[in-house]
């Protein structure tokens, strides 16, 4: 998100599983570099056509960008109900089905169009492109037709244009080879369009290229690599969203191996290269012949939280998220991360009005500009609270010493803008001077008691907690104290107070470890000592969710329901074979107390 340059974050990929009971419907995968699949929705359908063949396969996704809606295409076919692959090519269905969305979340019921020439034995692997130059979409696919001056059937692709993909143009023959060609694909760039067909004979990808989508304004291209690549079909091509490089996925259907990527960054040159193995992750089920569409941050949140699974919440990269809720709209306020040795000198603000789909509120902070006048960098783990019509954010940066310190900054709104103090709140050498332990002065979280008396929790390697001042940008020297019994303590305390009881949570062991966890305990005290019971949060390695840790913890206000907010390692986790420890993403899950008054752990 914030690390990316471009309008869009993420990838979707739309496709089918194979010839089993419902491998012929719509699938969902998401991706965030465009090579590191996760399986949506469970690993269930999304979408299930009921018309025609009752079935569907090599499903397309074109965004409208008119209209500003999406159409979701695909072929009128079920090899599972047994009738085979002669019936299907020779006597098959001559419908395309099509659903329509506004946001990739709901989905209109599907609608057929007969597309296929009469006489024409199948319509294959539909896809679309939208064409500047008249307005509409070019819709094509491969259709088996024999012409009176023919012996036997042959697949061409045809064609036929379409504003609404409800009405189309008469259907014209776009290619044709002398022997059997279907799966074309085609990508616009720089005015010129390139088009990716497989050769039946060969069993091949070829390459044309044409400066319009005209039939016949398409010449070869010479590309060895996929000359030479036999066996692969369902050729699907798309931009990486953050840098100048292509991804073409063929659909290796003779091994059995589902997709193989090759990336260009010269889409003229035919250069490709073969990614190998460990370098790319399709997710657990294998995909079939589909199409990618690169899609927004706002849109990758708005499918995590129909068909995620149910823990992440925030598309990209971030960590120690800080939850809160202000008025009627909850905010989460996180560590932008991705960035090596935790080298990241920006904080956003997210908000959202259920928990579930959230919005970039941008900026709020950058360590590397003029924002924080005492820091230089190292952005990390920030609090928010609010007094006084006012919002305090503390939050941690490097000084120009190499040492960390806690800051604090001011808004009229959980959005900001935020001002900064000119000076630090926390400092290294203030905890030396008044004889607190101390590893670093980082990790900061806001509690009130009844009074509104507000009081700083801090600290790594020895936590601390200290009595802020009225005006929430100044602490009473003379309260701040190391707190005792945190068994295991690493850094990032929290507590919250229930039933006569203060709870503590705090996160022990290294960040970069999948142990990463939190501990809990209690006290009658404030200031403890405080009897350690548990913990609380803990990886789960079946589900793949490690490094479960550095969380915050929301009381739902005016009820007994409570919510934390963490992160994890980033999933699929092949995708950071190293550094795993500043590649996180953030996850909420509900938190409840048991009879015994206290706090249960967290079932993930």
């Amino acid at each position: 998100m914030s690390v990316h340059h471009g309008r869009y974050s993420g990838y979707l990929l739309v496709h089918f599983i194979g010839e089993q009971p419902d491998g012929e419907q719509v699938y969902f995968s998401y991706s965030e570099d465009g090579l590191h699949w996760k399986d949506l929705n469970a690993g269930l359908p999304v979408l299930r056509s009921e018309l025609g063949e009752k079935g569907v396969r090599d499903p397309f996704l074109v965004r409208s960008p008119k209209e500003d809606k999406f159409y979701l295409i695909a072929t009128d076919l079920c090899i599972a109900n047994g009738k085979g692959w002669s019936a299907a090519q020779n006597e098959g269905s001559r419908d395309m089905i099509v659903w329509e969305s506004a946001d990739l979340v709901q989905w209109s019921s599907p609608w057929a169009v007969t597309l296929g020439v009469p006489g024409a034995g199948c319509v294959w692997a539909p896809e679309a492109i939208y064409d500047e130059a008249s307005d509409d979409f070019l819709v094509f696919w491969a259709s088996a037709t024999q012409e009176s001056q023919e012996e036997e059937r042959k697949q061409k692709i045809y064609s036929a244009r379409t504003k609404d993909f409800r009405s189309f143009t008469a259907t014209e023959k776009y290619i044709e080879r002398e022997n059997h060609i279907i799966d074309t694909t085609i990508i616009a760039h720089n005015g010129t369009y390139y088009r990716y067909s497989k050769d039946e004979t060969t069993k091949n990808i070829r390459v044309e290229k044409g400066a319009s989508l005209e039939k016949d304004s398409f010449t070869p291209l010479h590309v060895p690599v996929l000359e030479e690549l036999l066996g692969v079909e369902g050729p699907q091509i798309y931009k990486l969203n953050d840098r100048e490089e292509w991804c073409l996925i063929v659909d290796r259907f003779a091994e059995g191996k589902g997709y193989l990527p090759l990336l260009t960054s010269d889409l003229e040159s035919g250069e490709f290269k073969v990614l190998p193995d460990g370098s790319f992750d399709l997710g657990k089920t294998k995909k079939r012949h589909g199409g990618v569409l690169p899609i927004t941050a706002a849109e990758c949140s708005r499918l995590l939280a129909a068909f995620g699974d149910g823990h992440q919440v925030l598309p990209g990269q971030f960590a120690d998220p800080d939850l809160v809720k202000f008025g009627d709209r909850y905010y989460l306020y996180p560590t932008t991360d991705g960035f090596t040795g935790w080298s990241g000198t920006r904080f956003h603000a997210f908000s959202s009005a259920d928990m579930r789909i959230w919005r970039d509120e941008g900026v709020i902070l950058d360590l590397a500009t003029e924002d924080v006048p005492w820091a230089v960098g190292s952005a990390w783990a920030p609090a928010i609270a609010s007094k006084n019509g006012k919002y305090y954010y503390y939050f941690c940066g490097k000084m120009e010493s190499g040492e960390s310190a806690i800051g604090v900054a001011v808004a009229e709104t959980p959005a900001g803008p935020f001002r900064a103090q000119p000076q630090p709140l926390i400092t290294m050498e203030q905890t030396n001077r008044l004889g607190i332990a101390m590893g670093q002065a980082i990790d900061p979280s806001v509690f009130f008691e009844d009074d509104g008396t507000a009081y700083l929790l801090f600290g790594n390697a020895h936590p601390a907690i200290v009595q802020l001042s009225e005006d929430m940008v100044n602490v009473t020297e003379d309260t701040m104290k190391n707190l005792a019994g945190l068994h295991d303590f690493r850094e990032a305390v929290t507590v919250l107070r229930r039933g006569g009881l203060y709870h503590f949570t705090w996160s022990c062991d290294d960040t970069g470890s999948e142990d990463y966890r939190v501990n809990y305990g209690t006290s009658e005290h404030l200031y403890g000592p405080i009897t350690y019971r548990y913990p609380v949060l803990v990886k789960n390695k079946e589900k793949d969710m490690l490094g479960t840790g550095h969380h915050s913890i929301l009381q739902e206000p005016g009820s007994d329901k409570y919510w934390i907010a963490y992160h994890r390692f980033v999933t699929p986790l092949t995708r950071f074979t190293q550094g795993k420890g500043y590649h996180r993403e953030v996850c909420i899950d509900p938190l409840a107390f048991g009879e015994d008054g206290l706090m249960r752990q967290v079932q993930l």
